[in-house]
């Protein structure tokens, strides 16, 4: 659409205009914890995207689709609510049964890692930070970041006495209510609780029933914190979670239709016309989420050094079903397909850790322990397969119990005053044990009835080696070899007791970096850059395999050996005290590169979720008035080219390239305590993907991201 190039031609004509006037200003100092210590994003040797409070608010991020689309080089595909699908740089996961379904790009909210794929599907509320750490985390993060890692971190008590209270309305039937109040309880104890609530109606309507509509949200969440600082030298922080998600199901536009006819499953050429956001369903579907966690993280800072312990619980349950095709004669006569499943898990986690420093020495070690145990209920629902006493369910019973165990160090040694080398190692010790019972009912998705029981250990090391240095006092390059493990696992619905018991390998990967960190302009431009190269051994592939059954089920299976290389820009320019511009740019070339078996004629392809370019640019004006009130306006573009969604590269089975545009408006009153913004999302009404996938033999189902949407936020602070 031509008229979407029009924003970032302007965002590149205020560059040009404005530039010549330039006024002494400078960018603020990013503080991260990408190293679990807090240190100036300059000096860290990680490819690293930081969103501070200010820009999570003003960009409208909420979710973690939000955080992928402004992140070089990360993308994501949402199936449903429950099983997201996060790729850095053309790795992640789409395994999701109870013996497997780790994602390889690991989530962490204050530290404490986030275990099953639904938690990093739910709503982001009251944060202040958000950083995503790209490429191998297998050192410091470790448990399965082998892609990169997530670092959520929410606002802590505050010890003033503060509140807010934020109420938004759009289209789509878009309501949000969010708030928290802060201070202090005692002396040395301060509180905290937030709240987030967000209502959205359906956007994608029926052809079949009116009544029927899916794309809907309505979701509630709660946080409590307590600070306890007993000393100077302790602190204690204990938080507390919980959060429900309701929706529809997902909705698929086949690109095929079929029937039920005679018993034969054929195509049905008599479909009704259904539009970009118009479906067959002639039933909704479900998606339901629940979660709640409990943490205590303890600081205790002396001589020697700084010793952390995070202990946390969490327990989750997630529920789906996505009707594939609608019940009912008006399309397919008698035909009822319901791929469902229902899960809860628990998680218990330990973190132990020792960080210190000596002369030119920086270091840290501990200890990890994770024990998690998942039960899954998972299958299909055949309505015309169904008889008097013979039901059409195939469905596996799964139950697994992972322990987790893993000791690590990391130390930073300064050879002089800009030259550091870094090295890292960690072992990792993962066990499931796993057993998985089917029921045999239409015989479709599973071909045979088993009960089996197993179970499997792998251990690795990993490492990771760095050598960085301050060319000038503005500007450091580094080098950097880093490893990353991911263990293997179980399948949860495979077609035979031979598929059930054997497990698929742990996959393995070593990424090579060079990359820079430079303020530039006295300070008024930040531009950060990495050019990589990553190997993979044994990578973990869901894939549609034929194993007899007469819908061939989802498998994971290793596939051999896969390379991903890129180049990641990011750049920020203060243009003047009251213009900021941003611009983000990823390159990515990945290949297959060595295939085997079922896999082998789709050796040469192209990494799954992983677009050859993907590029950003933000502009943010900040106009004060005489009145001492303030007006903050923000343009957004952001461009992805097409990202296949299968191992086979089927252009069926590809997310389209896209190009959205978004828009905010806020004005700020004197005394700060209101603001009220106007925004509006893909303002030219781009029609894109959020997700698309193929399933034999019922062809190729594409989920529909949100159309042009707008509304008013309204927030009171004191």
């Amino acid at each position: 659409m031509k008229t979407q190039r029009l924003l970032p031609a302007a965002i590149a004509l205020a560059t040009a205009s404005l530039v010549s006037s330039v006024q002494a200003v400078e960018l603020e100092e990013i503080v991260v914890t990408a190293q679990k210590r807090a240190q100036d994003m300059q000096d860290v040797p990680i490819a690293v995207t930081a969103m501070s409070a200010e820009m999570i608010k003003e960009a409208g991020i909420s979710n973690m689709k939000g955080i992928a689309v402004r992140t070089p080089g990360f993308s994501m595909g949402t199936f449903n609510p429950t099983q997201p699908q996060l790729y850095i740089r053309g790795i992640g996961s789409n395994g999701d049964g109870a013996g497997g379904g780790e994602q390889s790009v690991a989530m962490f909210v204050d530290g404490v890692y986030m275990n099953r794929s639904a938690a990093t599907g739910t709503e982001l509320y009251d944060l202040e930070s958000i950083e995503v750490l790209r490429g191998p985390q297998g050192t410091l993060w470790g448990k399965n970041a082998i892609a990169g890692a997530i670092n959520v971190t929410t606002k802590r008590p505050s010890d003033t006495l503060e509140g807010a209270l934020e109420i938004g309305a759009g289209n789509v039937g878009q309501r949000t209510y969010r708030g928290m109040v802060t201070g202090p309880l005692t002396e040395s104890l301060n509180g905290k609780v937030s709240f987030n609530k967000k209502k959205q109606d359906g956007y994608l309507k029926s052809v079949i029933d009116a009544d029927i509509e899916t794309g809907d949200i309505d979701s509630e969440s709660f946080r409590t914190q307590f600070l306890f600082t007993p000393s100077d030298s302790v602190e204690m922080l204990l938080t507390a979670d919980y959060g429900i998600d309701d929706r529809s199901g997902t909705s698929g536009l086949p690109a095929l239709g079929v029937g039920w006819v005679g018993g034969v499953l054929q195509a049905t050429p008599n479909l009704p016309k259904a539009d970009f956001y118009e479906h067959f369903l002639e039933e909704e579907g479900l998606t339901e989420m629940k979660s709640k966690g409990l943490s205590l993280q303890v600081d205790w800072d002396n001589d020697w050094g700084t010793l952390t312990s995070l202990t946390a619980y969490r327990k989750s349950d997630a529920t789906f079903e996505n009707i594939t095709f609608g019940v009912g004669p008006t399309v397919f006569p008698d035909l009822f397909i319901n791929n469902y499943a229902d899960e809860s898990s628990k998680m218990f986690s330990q973190e132990l850790r020792l960080s210190g420093e000596a002369d030119s020495l920086q270091w840290q070690t501990g200890l990890y322990y994770n024990q998690e145990e998942v039960s899954r209920i998972e299958g299909a629902q055949f309505i015309p397969m169904a008889t008097p006493g013979h039901p059409s369910d195939d469905f596996a019973d799964q139950k697994n119990e992972t322990t987790s165990v893993a000791a690590f160090g990391q130390g930073t040694y300064s050879i002089t005053e800009d030259f550091d080398i870094t090295l890292g190692v960690r072992l990792t010790r993962e066990e499931k044990d796993f057993s998985n019972v089917s029921q045999l009912g239409a015989g479709l998705l599973i071909s045979e009835a088993y009960d089996i029981e197993a179970k499997e250990t792998w251990t690795a090391p990993t490492y990771k080696l760095v050598a960085n240095y301050h060319v000038t006092d503005s500007t450091m390059v580094y080098a950097s070899v880093a490893s990353g493990f991911k263990s293997g696992g179980f399948d949860g619905t495979p077609g035979t007791a031979v598929g059930a018991r054997t497990p698929f390998d742990e996959e393995s990967a070593v990424n090579v970096e060079l990359g820079f960190k430079s303020m530039l302009l006295e300070n008024r431009l930040r531009l950060n850059g990495a050019i990589f190269n990553t190997s993979y051994e044994d990578l973990q592939v869901l894939q549609a395999f034929d194993d007899g059954s007469p819908i061939p089920p989802l498998i994971t299976k290793n596939a051999g050996k896969a390379t991903t290389r890129g180049i990641e820009l990011e750049a920020t320019l203060a243009v003047s005290d009251n213009l900021r511009l941003n611009a983000t740019y990823a390159y990515l070339d990945t290949e297959y590169t060595e295939l085997e078996g079922d896999l082998e004629s789709s050796e040469g392809n192209k990494l799954r979720n992983a677009p050859r370019n993907a590029y950003g640019f933000s502009a943010s004006y900040e106009k004060p008035l005489d009145s001492g009130a303030i007006i903050n306006a923000r343009a957004e573009y952001i461009a992805k080219d097409e990202a296949h969604q299968d191992i086979q590269n089927r252009e069926v089975a590809a997310i389209p390239s896209y190009r959205v545009s978004n828009l905010r408006l806020a004005y700020t009153t004197a005394d700060e305590k209101w603001e009220v913004a106007a925004w509006a999302n893909n303002i030219f009404d781009e029609e894109y993907y959020v997700h698309n996938y193929f399933t034999v033999p019922f062809g190729a189902f594409n989920i529909p991201a949100l159309p042009r949407t707008y509304g008013v936020n309204a927030t009171y602070q004191f």
